[in-house]
């Protein structure tokens, strides 16, 4: 299931929360005030993990550098 980023038109509240296919955004309550007047916010793309040096390439090795003959 997916999770989405939600604000209430009545209150203002914003909240996070889980969603099945099945569910129309006009289901989901407000936690704090408990109307079905949530809008579907725009979130930022999250990623996990290492970074990678600039220099050397996403692969590992560079290209014929590797000492192979």
């Amino acid at each position: 299931m997916p999770m989405y980023e939600y604000r209430c038109r009545n209150c203002g509240s914003t909240f996070d929360e889980l969603v099945t296919s099945a569910q129309a955004e006009s289901d989901i309550p407000c936690p704090d005030c408990g109307k079905k007047e949530a809008e579907k916010l725009m979130s930022a793309f999250a990623s996990s993990g290492g970074s990678v040096s600039a220099g050397a390439p996403a692969g590992g090795s560079g290209c014929g550098t590797g000492g192979f003959t």
